[in-house]
């Protein structure tokens, strides 16, 4: 039995007839029903019970709601997952040479990062950026980019080919390259290379 299958077993009839006219509804105007559209669509007691159907169905994964937006309610779309290459590694230290190796991949599911732009992954050497919740052997997954904004952790390229993952900041006549432990210095360059912005940490045991 597929996931599909076993999720919809675990909702009742009237639920399942709820899911269908929030997609049809969806589908024709671009945005959700609301509750109240719910009940007089489907002739239910009240508005709490349209409200009761739409808990479960969150319950069950199969709808969500965006917090802070009215009319957000939308069904789950199905999750694929996605392979990111690993390329090497990269410094959370001192720079080492830009390498890229080909062959190993990380899988992710679509929602964890960006749906545009190409990604790759890079595993970490150093506790540079321990305060940021990046270790020593972690896997950081990396949009290619070749912009950063003032405070985005990023792959820099310097000097004769050699990458680093630290924090940019752009200030007078350099740019700054700041590590987040507060045992060590940063790097100051006059040109940098930027290469992507971290998208996800992904923690190795």
């Amino acid at each position: 039995m597929n996931r599909r299958s076993s999720r919809n077993k675990m909702i009742t009839k009237r639920q399942k007839q709820v899911i269908d006219f929030i997609k049809s509804f969806s589908g024709k105007r671009g945005y959700a029903p609301s509750l109240e559209e719910i009940k007089k669509h489907l002739r239910l007691s009240s508005v709490s019970t349209a409200h009761h159907h739409v808990k479960k169905l969150q319950a069950a994964g199969l709808i969500y709601k965006v917090r802070n937006q009215p009319r957000a309610l939308s069904p789950k779309k199905e999750i694929r997952n996605i392979e990111i290459p690993i390329l090497g590694s990269i410094a959370a230290g001192k720079p080492i040479e830009a390498l890229e190796l080909k062959g190993e991949t990380v899988s992710l599911s679509q929602g964890e990062i960006s749906p545009s732009g190409k990604h790759y992954a890079l595993r970490v050497r150093g506790d540079s950026m321990i305060e940021e919740g990046i270790f020593d052997g972690d896997i950081v997954v990396i949009r290619s980019q070749p912009t950063a904004d003032n405070g985005q952790t990023v792959v820099a390229i310097i000097d004769d080919n050699q990458a680093t993952l630290k924090k940019i900041f752009r200030e007078k006549d350099k740019i700054r390259l700041q590590p987040a432990n507060k045992n060590l210095r940063p790097f100051f360059r006059k040109k940098v290379e930027v290469r992507g912005v971290v998208e996800k940490i992904i923690r190795t045991l």
